[in-house]
């Protein structure tokens, strides 16, 4: 009789440990990432660019998501110039995105999950919390995730863009989509 509650009591603790190390374990990229922004001009002019330089890890319980400026293309050559100078990438060449972890739900295995969430955003050398939405679908120990906010670049000390008299609008929306796994 002994010997079954014995067996029990250990199989809830290795249960038990193991969904707590499977809670606990970091993540990191694994590729397949994307980034998208959106500016919209007079006269519906809508300005899109996008890259595929984006990469994400977990550390101390904060998942960090880091976007290199200085390869976000718009389709034209003058036009991606022009933003690099707007976002000085020669001081700041990457915008960084901090969200704990606790403050993310995590699907389960097979299982998709949308959410909001707050996180710190730097651009320019200038950290402010932004709200995005997300939704997370987990396959195994890969997380495939998508993001979506939309900033005003004169929080960031960023000029509104303008060529020839023309600006567009101090609002962006950002896009994200990356894999994590658990490392």
């Amino acid at each position: 009789m002994t010997l079954p509650r014995t067996v029990l009591r250990f199989a809830a603790a290795a249960a038990a440990l193991s969904f707590a190390l499977a809670a606990s374990a970091e993540l990191a990229s694994i590729g397949g990432a994307d980034v998208t922004f959106r500016a919209i001009g007079p006269a519906g002019m809508k300005i899109d660019g996008s890259s595929e330089k984006l990469s994400a890890s977990e550390a101390g319980g904060k998942l960090t998501i880091l976007a290199p400026l200085t390869n976000l293309k718009t389709g034209i050559g003058l036009r991606d110039k022009h933003l690099r100078g707007y976002l000085k990438t020669d001081k700041h060449p990457q915008a960084t995105l901090a969200v704990e972890r606790s403050k993310l739900q995590a699907p389960g295995d097979g299982q998709t999950v949308t959410g909001k969430a707050r996180g710190d955003f730097t651009l320019n050398g200038v950290t402010k919390p932004v709200d995005f939405k997300y939704t997370a679908k987990r396959t195994g120990s890969d997380y495939h995730v998508q993001g979506l906010t939309k900033i005003d670049i004169r929080d960031f000390k960023v000029e509104v863009p303008c060529y020839l008299g023309v600006c567009v609008e101090p609002q962006v929306s950002i896009k994200v989509k990356f894999k994590l796994r658990d490392k």
